[in-house]
């Protein structure tokens, strides 16, 4: 039985090349799954925010640069203290009297 060694080789590395183009289709599938998991948690995380009217703030794609004050240790610019305005406030006491009369729940004792 000199032909039975070579035809069960053939038949095992057949065999080992079927279970490893399984693991792999397996294993693409999943990383596969993963991304589009990832992908639908995202979109419907934003779609959450914006509903509820909280605008997802800017990201930062640059791997490496630490976020911090862009400000810190650098002159200040004539540009940047035009930016800045002065105001004076004070409190309009007719639109407080008139939210009190809304709910009477909400009324402050003098």
């Amino acid at each position: 039985m000199p032909d039975a060694a070579p035809a069960s080789s053939f038949w095992q590395r057949l065999l080992l090349q079927v279970l490893r183009a399984l693991a792999l289709f397996g294993a693409a599938l999943l990383m596969l799954g993963a991304l589009l998991l990832g992908l639908l948690l995202a979109v419907g995380l934003l779609l959450w925010a914006l509903l509820r009217g909280r605008r997802p703030g800017p990201v930062n794609l640059r791997w490496g640069a630490m976020p911090g004050r862009r400000g810190f240790g650098r002159p200040v610019d004539a540009a940047s203290t035009a930016e800045v305005v002065d105001v004076q406030v004070r409190e309009v006491q007719e639109l407080r009297d008139a939210r009190d009369l809304q709910d009477p729940r909400d009324r402050r004792l003098p």
